[in-house]
């Protein structure tokens, strides 16, 4: 296990150190298909654009909803004038059945991004695009092709002009709870976000008009590493339709169990923005886990009022105007808590053996997630348990611009993947590290 001991014992610095990099790992930049079937007479619509009003309409699912396989198509439109997006490119919004963690039929949506080029005579191989944090409600959800992450522009696949041209299709999921309207996003919790970067992925397969190949790999940045972590790890059963050639990894969020060994002290006072709709989001999730157990009243009350209000920085703001501290928020039971330490751990990656290679990319200067602590995940969670990981630091890059200094790297391997040569590995070198100096 990666996580320290939840000991009172252990250096509050110490601990500090690992959980910066896990909490802030979600506050960066930061979700395969078959060929197509036919899609159903309602996943199709005139054009919009991306500047034009949205409003609601898209985003409501029928009621009831109709039972269908996760990833089915609800609706689609394609959207135009989304900035960012090369000339030529078709984008699509798109509304799909998905799952909940205890198996129920929900609506999520998400975008899907085709390049202008032809498709090759197979169609085009998808990557299964997983986005970093952009907020916890309805609002924030990428696929507005607002300002929801923070930027100055759409959140959209980092790089996205070069792995269009290199003849890929991006099928992106918004994530249960961004987008429709479906309670507080499940924020950081790993079957959730991997159900959706998998049926995301299913949905874009049925758009009429995209050709799609049975290749997929999957690609997520900060929280959407821990997303592409987990949707690895689930892909042999949950979606054992879609065919994922490897999954790459970029600064992801890792070892969040050791959180709780500092969440109600003041060490933990920095990592509030992430820490509080980790935890409220959890508690509104998971049905065995009572929001007592990890709030105080104050904790719980602000977090009622303030987790689903807004996008971006306005949690980190609410906190700062209410002087909102670690101890006022949550009990110093909940870092000793059974149950609190176990659904923390269950959002761990690296827990079961990922059946596909794999690559992992970090910034050697990221400030947000440290080389360290992605390091104890390779080195002791993932290298033991599996045999076909290469792990990268990449020197310089920061946690925002890893994701672009590495991506002629991550293009060409995803292009070995399809090209279905034998995937690299540093397991067992040094450090089970190599460097790439741009």
């Amino acid at each position: 296990m990666t996580h320290l001991p939840h000991r009172r014992s252990r250096t509050i610095e110490r601990a500090a150190s690992v959980a910066c990099g896990i909490l802030l790992a979600a506050g960066g930049l930061t979700a395969c298909s078959s060929s197509n079937a036919s899609a159903p007479a309602s996943s199709t619509s005139p054009s919009i654009s991306a500047s034009a009003t949205t409003g609601s309409a898209f985003y409501t699912p029928p009621k009831p909803l109709p039972a269908a396989a996760p990833g089915t198509l609800i609706r689609s439109v394609r959207v135009t004038g989304v900035p960012g997006v090369p000339a030529g490119a078709t984008v699509w919004r798109i509304l799909f059945h998905s799952t909940t963690i205890y198996g129920a039929d929900t609506a999520e949506s998400g975008y899907v991004i085709a390049p202008s080029a032809a498709a090759p005579a197979g169609g085009y191989p998808v990557i299964a695009w997983a986005h970093g944090t952009s907020g916890f409600s309805a609002p924030c959800a990428p696929s507005l092709f607002t300002n929801s992450g923070g930027g100055s522009g759409p959140y959209l696949l980092p790089s996205l002009d070069r792995y269009l041209k290199a003849g890929y299709v991006v099928s992106a999921a918004d994530y249960q709870g961004l987008g429709v309207a479906d309670g507080v996003h499940p924020y950081l919790l790993g079957s959730s976000e991997g159900r959706a970067v998998l049926d995301a992925t299913r949905a874009a397969g049925h758009l009429q008009g995209l050709h799609t190949a049975d290749s997929v790999i999957i690609y997520g940045h900060s929280q959407g590493g821990h997303a592409a972590l987990f949707a690895a790890e689930m892909a042999p059963t949950y979606a054992p339709d879609l065919h994922v050639l490897g999954v790459v990894a970029a600064a992801p969020a890792t070892g969040l169990s050791t959180l709780i060994s500092i969440i109600g002290t003041p060490a933990g006072s920095q990592f509030m923005p992430f820490s509080v709709p980790t935890a409220y989001s959890w508690t509104q999730t998971y049905t065995d886990l009572p929001v007592t157990e990890v709030f105080t009243p104050t904790g719980e009350q602000f977090a009622a009022a303030q987790v689903a209000n807004g996008c971006g920085e306005q949690l980190s703001k609410q906190i700062a105007d209410q002087h909102l501290t670690p101890a006022q928020t949550f009990p110093v039971s909940a870092e000793s808590d059974p149950n609190v330490l176990a659904h923390a751990r269950s959002n761990d990656p690296g827990g079961v053996l990922t059946s596909m290679p794999m690559l992992v990319v970090q910034g050697t200067s990221d400030g947000t997630v440290p080389p360290p602590l992605t390091d104890v995940y390779v080195t002791t969670k993932a290298c033991p348990i599996h045999d076909k990981i290469e792990y990268l630091h990449v020197t310089g890059a920061t946690h925002g611009t890893v994701v672009f200094v590495a991506a002629p790297a991550i293009v060409s391997w995803m292009n070995a993947r399809l090209a279905n040569k034998k995937a690299p590995t540093t397991c067992g070198q040094p450090g089970d590290v190599a460097t790439l100096t741009p």
